[in-house]
């Protein structure tokens, strides 16, 4: 293989400047690594999205417009702080924070028992935890496991589906009497007067667009209940509270995801030392779940649409 090579030199040395710029050159090699590791970047944000995400069922995930957030049960020192990293982070997201007073929408319990409190909490009104519409939570089964599972925190999202160009509801959600009132040209095309139509049982969606790859029904959520158990939290910083809390409640993430692969806040149980609070890769993914085609027909096509923003972006690393 020397030989062959000191024979490639000798022969370039003797051929003129324009036939020597065409021997074969290393460069090939450089632009395979560069391609292998962006494929191996894409191939962790996909991952990554589709390991964390918990959509409800048979839906998309879920993005707030506004919030209340409150910190219920804890003093209030130490409680406004976390509240207050939960507004900012946020905000920063392009989420509206509601002024005091607002009615709590996000909402976030400490408690010494904490399995007993959250069963307490979804006996006392279940319809609060599973809509009696579809597309609204994530089951029975997890469920049992929000009410059972022993964590320091565990968390409940609601969402439900709505048209993107009114932000009228697509379904119909525990405590609502009706679908709500129409527009004057869809009670036209039903038939009706729209103070009439607002006493049919689901609401009434025109639809103005049509595609196979995107939808006019995209997925707001519009309630998180978060449970924390105090003692399990001791000796956490405030920082790291207020972003694991925003990172379980601006947006759907199963509570059993593997995430040890990943430089992420979900890991700050497993490693409390090391994770001070939200990494890039984890701004990375809020970041691209607020900036994507959320009107993409499927939850497999949006959760690529989101990997790929965080693989343009390449804000997120993944740890070596």
């Amino acid at each position: 293989m020397n030989g062959l090579l000191a024979l490639v030199a000798v022969v370039a040395g003797l051929l003129g400047p324009q036939d020597a710029v065409q021997t074969p050159q290393p460069a090939a090699t450089q632009l395979e690594d560069v391609e292998v590791t962006a494929r191996q970047r894409a191939d962790m944000a996909r991952t990554f999205v589709r390991r964390v995400s918990a959509p409800a069922r048979g839906r998309g995930l879920g993005r707030w417009r506004k919030i209340c957030p409150v910190v219920a049960n804890l003093d209030r020192a130490i409680a406004q702080p976390i509240a207050d990293l939960i507004a900012t982070n946020a905000d920063e997201l392009g989420i509206e924070v509601e002024a005091p007073g607002c009615e709590a929408d996000l909402i976030v319990i400490f408690t010494t028992d904490a399995g007993a409190l959250t069963r307490a909490l979804v006996e006392n009104d279940p319809r609060v935890y599973r809509g009696q519409g579809g597309g609204i939570d994530r089951g029975g089964v997890a469920l049992r496991a929000f009410q059972n599972r022993e964590r320091p925190i565990r968390w409940w999202s609601l969402s439900v589906p709505i048209d993107s160009e009114s932000g009228q509801r697509a379904v119909r959600i525990p405590g609502d009497r009706a679908g709500g009132p129409i527009d004057a040209q869809t009670a036209a095309i039903i038939g009706c007067d729209p103070n009439d139509c607002a006493a049919v049982g689901a609401p009434a969606i025109l639809m103005t667009s049509a595609s196979r790859i995107n939808s006019q029904i995209v997925d707001q959520i519009y309630k998180v209940i978060v449970i924390v158990d105090i003692d399990a939290v001791a000796g956490l910083s405030t920082t790291q509270l207020g972003d694991y809390l925003s990172m379980v409640t601006l947006s759907q993430v199963d509570p059993e995801a593997d995430t040890a692969a990943f430089d992420t806040v979900l890991n700050l149980f497993e490693n409390p030392q090391g994770v001070p609070g939200l990494t890039a890769w984890d701004r990375a993914y809020l970041s691209a779940l607020y900036n994507s085609p959320s009107r993409r027909r499927t939850a497999g096509g949006q959760a690529n649409a989101v990997a790929a923003i965080m693989n343009r972006d390449r804000v997120a690393e993944p740890d070596e």
